[in-house]
């Protein structure tokens, strides 16, 4: 909606906003991970094309997608995060191929996809050439934003509920006051990124972009799914390790949640990344060192 170009819009937000078209984000690299600025996936121009030659990993829904957002290097000359250009891509196209990662949870969300030739046409170039960063940093003040909402609003009532059933020294481990104490900090960290999503929602209804700020919001909520799906399993001792089929069907989520959370703290920016962009760009605290600015990509990658 930011970047396109009128007949991009005109083509690409309906269906999308409807759902009658999946989207994914193709920035992560096996070398790109939390340092995205790294990216080696090359475009380069054939007349009105671009030709792509590379690998992304950890794509979400890239196997059922239908098209995706690409990051890739269209100038090895200039600084890392100076060389880059954000693509559409048909992921049905001729030279796309999307391999599923089987997941310790059973599930396939992440893919690895391979670009062998596969030819774009500039007119599917999001943002000006070379300015792939900044498209690629309000992308991720939306994702941020997204992946925060994902922190359940009643987590803490399954646990309240958990808690009821769940016996500790021949007691209701409700009765506990350790347990009520972790209870309440699962609804304070609800309640805390419930606040910032509002404001990133307000930000969105008057016509702005959601700032840095929502990097808390996923910070929190990736950490707080981790550890309130972590005490849900303490909760329930050693049955908190068979299958929900054995337990009941409510616990079916909670340990989809504790397979799962661990990648949610790598996902959409590390906990490391989060801080640092809080600590520089909320807080105004001073840069972390980094000996590559201004340096060309080319120096920097000599594969």
């Amino acid at each position: 909606m930011r970047w396109a170009a009128p007949e991009l819009k005109a083509r690409f937000l309906r269906p999308g906003l409807a759902g009658e078209e999946i989207w994914c984000q193709l920035f992560s690299e096996p070398g790109a991970g939390s340092d995205t600025g790294a990216v080696r996936t090359r475009a380069m121009r054939d007349g009105d094309e671009w030709v792509i030659n590379g690998q992304k990993v950890w794509t979400s829904s890239a196997h059922f997608g239908d098209f995706g957002i690409l990051l890739a290097r269209t100038d090895r000359d200039k600084p890392k995060q100076d060389g880059l250009t954000m693509f559409i891509v048909d992921l049905k196209a001729p030279g796309v191929e999307i391999r599923p990662i089987h997941q310790m949870s059973g599930d396939s969300e992440f893919n690895e996809v391979f670009f062998t030739d596969v030819r774009i046409p500039d007119q599917y170039r999001l943002g000006p050439e070379g300015g792939g960063w900044k498209v690629m940093l309000s992308t991720l003040m939306q994702e941020r934003l997204s992946v925060g909402g994902n922190l359940p609003t009643d987590l803490h009532r399954q646990l309240i509920e958990l808690a009821r059933i769940c016996v500790w020294d021949e007691r209701p481990a409700i009765e506990d006051a350790r347990v009520r104490a972790r209870i309440a900090d699962a609804y304070l960290d609800q309640q805390g990124v419930s606040l910032i999503i509002s404001r990133g929602l307000t930000a969105l209804s008057k016509g702005k972009t959601p700032g840095p700020e929502m990097s808390i919001t996923k910070l929190v909520a990736a950490k707080a799914m981790q550890e309130i799906s972590s005490f849900a399993m303490e909760l329930a001792g050693p049955e908190g390790l068979l299958a929900s089929e054995v337990l009941g069907g409510n616990w079916r989520y909670l340990q989809r949640l504790w397979l799962g959370s661990p990648g949610a703290r790598i996902a959409g920016g590390t906990d490391e990344v989060l801080r640092n962009v809080i600590a520089e760009r909320v807080l105004g605290l001073p840069g972390e060192i980094r000996t590559d600015r201004n340096v060309p990509f080319r120096e920097l990658d000599r594969t």
